[in-house]
């Protein structure tokens, strides 16, 4: 994990302390404990189980959510790669004027995908403009073979099936980074976090009862970290690097990249 993630880590540990500690302590302050006839512990103990219950559930389930998305994103990337490479090579097999533009425009596609649109999907400004003008031109070429042998027609209908494929995955990679729930979340999990902590009003400020709070907002603030840090694959803290296109670009692919400067 790098200074960032740390840092950011740091920052949900000791929030999610500040809102149980402040909660306990301001129930503290104002409600009294009661007599042996209001059995006040016993209802304090009642209802911190069911709150726990329900504020554990939603964090179980979007936690799940979070991860299932985060480990499908960073399988779409790698699918992703291997249909740019396989139309790459594929051109090749093919032969012929096409070659030269369809390999160029691949790799200025996954040099724009590495170096201008990861950071946009950080940002949640969406997908580029010029990876869509990069792909529409590999596609409209493809679209405009005229194979005349079953090798040729056999190779067409795959390049046209596999930048097809891209495309999906590009717009899957752009839902998952601008089609976060934010507040729907933070909201209640924030909220029941606080309320959680309200019930414990009722066991006085020991050391040993102190540890126990601590330990339990420490393991809330982890959670919400990682909760937060999946939200978004792109950006820090949980940030994939776009590895499988590096990988291509310090290949056969970043070699047909034109000279800069």
């Amino acid at each position: 994990m790098n200074v960032i993630s740390v840092s950011v880590g740091i920052a949900f540990v000791l929030a999610a302390m500040a809102i149980v500690f402040g909660s306990y302590f301001l129930a503290r302050r104002l409600l009294r404990v009661g007599d042996e006839v209001d059995r006040t512990p016993d209802a304090a103990a009642s209802i911190a189980v069911r709150i726990a219950a329900l504020h554990g559930l939603i964090l179980a389930l979007v936690y799940a959510q979070e991860l299932d998305d985060y480990k499908g994103i960073r399988n779409v990337l790698t699918q992703e790669a291997t249909a740019v490479s396989d139309v790459y090579h594929d051109v090749y097999r093919y032969g012929g004027p096409v070659v030269g533009p369809v390999q160029v425009t691949l790799a200025s596609y996954l040099d724009t995908v590495v170096n201008e649109e990861w950071d946009r999907l950080a940002r949640g400004e969406g997908l580029s403009a010029q990876a869509w003008i990069d792909w529409d031109k590999v596609y409209g070429i493809l679209l405009d073979l005229s194979p005349s042998t079953d090798r040729e027609r056999y190779l067409a209908g795959r390049m046209r099936d596999r930048i097809t494929a891209v495309a999906g995955y590009r717009q899957l990679r752009e839902a998952t980074a601008v089609g976060r729930f934010s507040g729907l979340f933070w909201a209640p999990a924030l909220i029941g976090l606080a309320l959680l902590s309200v019930p414990f009003y009722v066991f006085r400020p020991s050391r040993n009862n102190v540890v126990l709070l601590s330990i339990f907002a420490l393991y809330s603030g982890v959670i919400l970290f990682f909760i937060y840090a999946f939200a978004n694959p792109f950006a820090q803290p949980g940030k994939l690097q776009p590895a499988p296109f590096q990988h291509l670009l310090r290949g056969d692919i970043g070699q047909s990249l034109p000279p800069k400067g």
